[in-house]
C-alpha cells in the first residue's frame, strides 16, 4: 500500500492532536507498532478505544500507512 497525500482539512481537531503527538514522538522515517502508537496517545490522556479509533482514522485518511505490521507517518 502506498502512502497518499493527506488532506489537512479532513481531520477532526482530536485527530489532528493525535497526529501532532505522533509526529512529536516519532521521526518521519521511523516505523512503530500499533501498541507503541497507542501508548503515546494514552500518555496524552486519550482512552484506549479512542486511541484505536484515531489510529484507524489516520490510516484510512492517509496520514499513517502500514508496512509489515508497523506504522509510519506519511510525509
Amino acid at each position: 500500500m502506498s502512502p497518499r497525500k493527506p488532506d489537512s482539512t479532513s481531520l477532526s481537531p482530536i485527530a489532528e492532536e493525535a497526529l501532532t503527538h505522533l509526529r512529536d514522538h516519532f521521526e518521519s522515517d521511523e516505523s512503530f507498532t500499533y501498541e507503541h502508537a497507542t501508548q503515546v496517545l494514552r500518555t496524552h490522556d486519550m482512552e484506549q478505544l479512542l486511541a484505536d479509533d484515531l489510529l484507524e482514522t489516520l490510516l484510512l485518511r492517509g496520514y499513517l500507512y502500514e508496512v509489515e505490521d508497523d506504522l509510519r507517518i506519511t510525509d
